[in-house]
């Protein structure tokens, strides 16, 4: 009687149809990347995974950086879902709580999506600029970000300040807490990952609170 083996099944090439070869391309990358890192990922390699023929995927992704501009284009607009879902939470008129909100909708995005973070954060990696999808979403975020710091100043909620620089240095700074937390350098600070999250967005609104003309008043908004 012949011995069973004991090879695993091979994974099944009938279960991804044209129609969801590429999301489940963008899937095996983002967990081959998690896994391996971002050098890891060739199409090939991405196709083996996700259980499909070699040649099929290159229909969808002519080149590695296709691919990875892809899954950056899905983190750019998980992150601009959230921050939509979040001002769509937030009282309209009142700026200084959406800017908190989408201090909060960065901080969770960073956190729960951190492959996509990753991704997006080298532009090495992909067509950025190539990407309607990347620079029609990115530029929607800077433009709402900015349009919430114009309203506040409107509104004398803010102290004297150039409006396009604390943009600029509230991205930076939302980025940094981000790259430090994928990068694991918040242990040196005390913070271990559950806290993580609740740090970062503390520490980013802070800096939103002392832009502002009251910091009491716009204190409560923090919370």
């Amino acid at each position: 009687m012949a011995a069973a083996s004991t090879r695993a099944p091979a994974k099944s090439r009938t279960s991804y149809h044209h129609g969801n070869l590429r999301a489940a391309m963008i899937d095996a990358a983002i967990g081959l990347i998690a896994e391996k890192g971002a050098e890891a990922v060739t199409v090939r390699e991405v196709a083996r995974q996700a259980g499909v023929s070699s040649g099929a995927p290159f229909r969808h992704f002519a080149s590695r950086k296709a691919l990875m501009t892809a899954v950056a284009e899905q983190g750019m607009a998980k992150l601009r879902e959230e921050i939509e879902r979040r001002l769509g939470e937030t009282a309209p008129g009142d700026p200084m709580a959406g800017l908190m909100a989408l201090a909060d909708a960065y901080i969770d995005w960073a956190v729960d999506h951190p492959t996509h973070y990753r991704v997006l954060g080298d532009r090495a990696l992909v067509d950025f600029y190539k990407s309607e999808a990347l620079v029609r979403d990115n530029r929607w975020i800077r433009e709402t970000m900015l349009a919430l710091f114009k309203a506040a100043r409107d509104q004398a909620l803010l102290r004297a300040c150039d409006i396009g620089l604390v943009a600029f240095q509230c991205r930076a700074m939302a980025y940094g807490l981000a790259r430090m937390h994928v990068d694991s350098h918040l242990r040196e600070f005390g913070i271990p990952p559950e806290k993580a999250r609740a740090a970062m967005s503390n520490a980013l609104k802070e800096f939103l609170i002392g832009l502002a003309r009251d910091a009491d008043a716009a204190r409560p908004t923090a919370r």
